[in-house]
């Protein structure tokens, strides 16, 4: 279980713009995902799927990869009790 508060933010036009992403708000609690018209970072939004984690860009080739990557990130950010 998480404990703490995080952000997601993602581009509605990104690949990484999913039902996958948004749920991880039921996994994870403390993180909100807020779905912007733009983060101006078109040339990578065009390119491939990424986020906004707490204000640092989040990358990966494959949403499946990017999605493990956040959790991973939350995981030691956000720490783990219980």
């Amino acid at each position: 279980m998480y404990v703490g508060w995080a952000l997601i933010e993602v581009c509605d036009a990104n690949a990484a713009c999913t039902t996958e992403l948004f749920n991880l708000e039921e996994e994870i609690p403390g993180l909100s995902v807020l779905e912007n018209s733009c983060l101006s970072e078109c040339d990578l939004c065009v390119r491939q799927p990424y986020v906004m984690l707490d204000g640092a860009v989040v990358t990966e080739p494959h949403l499946t990869d990017l999605l493990n990557v956040v959790r991973e990130r939350l995981s030691s950010e956000l720490g783990q009790g219980g």
